[in-house]
């Protein structure tokens, strides 16, 4: 072999091992939710997003209350006569998680999300640590919403 051939034949196998790299970076399935949550409940009317999970003493480990509003914007949740340890992901139309934060049980501080979503989820706090479910990750948002009676 030549070495002009054997430099080229390097090169390109140091490019192919970076491209593979890059597209096995930004690959990510997409979530089932409805296989790791037992319990969702959707709350897509003004009533049920004000109220949430106020007054509840407990919610089982595996369930989410999933919100829907009208239209995409900035969005709050606050947890005002909520006694529970939750977390909140706030989620785009794609179902990509934008951001993921621990709420403080009786705060009437509003936790609001930094982009336009027109949806999120809470869960029990830690929940999205022990499944492995991060910023990035994306979940099937129509397989939940098509559970909205």
């Amino acid at each position: 072999m030549s070495k002009p051939y054997l430099s080229f034949v390097l090169k390109s196998f140091k490019y192919y091992i970076f491209l593979f790299l890059i597209f096995d970076l930004n690959a990510s399935e997409q979530i089932d939710i409805n296989e790791l949550l037992t319990d969702i409940d959707v709350a897509s009317k003004f009533e049920e997003r004000r109220e949430g999970l106020m007054f509840r003493k407990s919610i089982p480990k595996n369930y989410g209350m999933f919100f829907v509003w009208d239209y995409k914007r900035q969005q709050c949740m606050w947890m005002k006569d909520t006694s529970l340890s939750l977390s909140v992901a706030y989620i785009s139309n794609k179902g990509e998680i934008l951001e993921i934060y621990d709420l403080v049980p009786f705060s009437k501080k509003s936790v609001c999300s930094k982009n336009s979503v027109r949806y999120a989820l809470e869960v029990n706090r830690g929940w999205f640590k022990k499944n492995n479910i991060n910023i990035g990750d994306s979940i099937n948002i129509k397989g939940i919403i098509s559970n909205d009676n």
